[in-house]
């Protein structure tokens, strides 16, 4: 398995939709009943292409891949960089989403390395990771020091946008 930076385009965008919705139904097993989508969580994800674009665009998204030897994605990553609205001399980065295939998963610190080595290198302070406390990434994350800060509390206020 190969591990890069790649720049977030439109044909890259097409090609980490399947493995979104992969992700989106492993976690939606995971979380089951503990999250805002409650009971309506199986859906067909419709992503914000353009706005992960524009961020790409100016500089402030990163997009990692995991190929195989034949070129397959078979893992993705898109993070958030962005200077702290608290500490203003503080570049911090939010990964937005992070997947890996299980048969590319024996790689995960692997790909965590490459992450926070790219991290380092644009001067990144503080990375926040979105997780859920039942699901594997949590304890990965766990044992190569992250630590659990605070905790985001959802509430569905309206319905679901019909399509």
């Amino acid at each position: 398995m190969k591990i890069a930076v790649e720049k977030l385009t439109s044909e890259l965008f097409e090609e980490m939709l399947p493995l979104g919705q992969e992700s989106w139904d492993e976690c939606s097993e995971i979380k089951k009943d503990t999250c805002a989508f409650h009971g309506e969580r199986g859906f067909k994800i419709q992503p914000h292409k353009e706005q992960y674009l524009y961020q790409a665009d100016n500089d402030s998204l990163l997009a990692f891949t995991v190929r195989d030897d034949a070129g397959a994605l078979h893992g993705y990553s898109l993070t958030i960089l962005y200077r702290s609205l608290h500490h203003s001399p503080v570049i911090c980065s939010n990964v937005d989403t992070f997947y890996l295939r299980p048969v590319a998963r024996f790689i995960i610190r692997s790909f965590i390395e490459l992450i926070e080595k790219q991290f380092e290198e644009r001067g990144v302070v503080v990375v926040g990771w979105p997780v859920s406390p039942s699901g594997g990434l949590f304890k990965v994350l766990k044992t190569i020091g992250y630590a659990p800060d605070d905790v985001i509390m959802e509430k569905r206020i309206c319905a679901l946008p019909q399509q």
